[in-house]
């Protein structure tokens, strides 16, 4: 147990970028460029990003994917609505009293939206942080005003990326389910149970969501006999080098 605790506890975002592994890169390429085949096809601007339940690494996958899109010239903005275990501000080092969604919500002023946005240039993203912590988070998601804004960002960005709770723990991403286009499930080996996955994709196609598909964390190709270090069948998978450094 105090193991666990010390390993989520370090846990740090390892990101794309010109020192991250081909293999990692090349899979959020991958992922990207199946969505743009979606949003060519029909409309998949709103991605929700969850998980079956807590260190799955949602977050780091959230991130990766904005910064990934961001790379090819899109418009992209990370919407951190994970109001019960936020991480998205402290990894993209946004201050913690800054004004967020859950203001926005508040106010029920939708033009208070810009001063919540905080561009990040060194990956060309743009995110929606938090904000305030509230005491009832799915009922704040459930107001009308959250739509409002949802349509905003959607009407000012090419994608809408979406950090929400494990599926199976909260609700707050089923809320949040009515203005996403679909829905990326989480999953990491030694951590997801099958049960754990059936569960979250029974309580998704229960509010009718869009699963786009499922994006495996923390594959390690090492172990599993491949030399690509990624895979691509049903789900994306992504190889992250740290684990492989650990195995030598």
């Amino acid at each position: 147990m105090s193991n666990a605790k010390k390993t989520s506890s370090h846990r740090k975002l390892f990101t794309v970028g010109p020192n991250a592994p081909f293999p990692f890169t090349e899979a959020y390429k991958s992922l990207r460029t199946n969505l743009e085949f979606l949003s060519a096809s029909g409309n998949c601007k709103t991605i929700l990003i969850t998980s079956s339940v807590p260190e799955e690494g949602k977050t780091n996958v959230a991130i990766n994917l904005a910064i990934t899109l961001a790379g090819s010239g899109k418009r992209v903005v990370l919407v951190d609505c994970d109001m019960r275990k936020s991480t998205v501000s402290r990894y993209m080092r946004i201050p913690r009293g800054h004004a967020g969604l859950t203001n926005v919500i508040t106010s029920r002023d939708v033009s208070t939206l810009s001063t919540a946005l905080v561009r990040i240039k060194e990956t060309g993203i743009t995110i929606l942080p938090v904000g305030t912590i509230p005491p009832n988070p799915a009922e704040l998601l459930a107001t009308p005003i959250t739509e409002k804004i949802f349509g905003a960002l959607q009407n000012a960005f090419d994608y809408v990326i979406v950090d929400t709770p494990p599926v199976s723990v909260v609700t707050d991403a089923a809320v949040l389910c009515r203005v996403a286009d679909g829905v990326l499930l989480v999953v990491r080996p030694g951590v997801t149970t099958i049960q754990g996955a059936q569960l979250s994709k029974k309580n998704l196609e229960a509010v009718n969501a869009h699963i786009l598909g499922v994006v495996m964390n923390g594959y390690n190709a090492k172990k599993s006999g491949r030399k690509d270090g990624y895979s691509y069948a049903y789900s994306y998978s992504y190889y992250d080098n740290k684990q492989q450094g650990s195995d030598e």
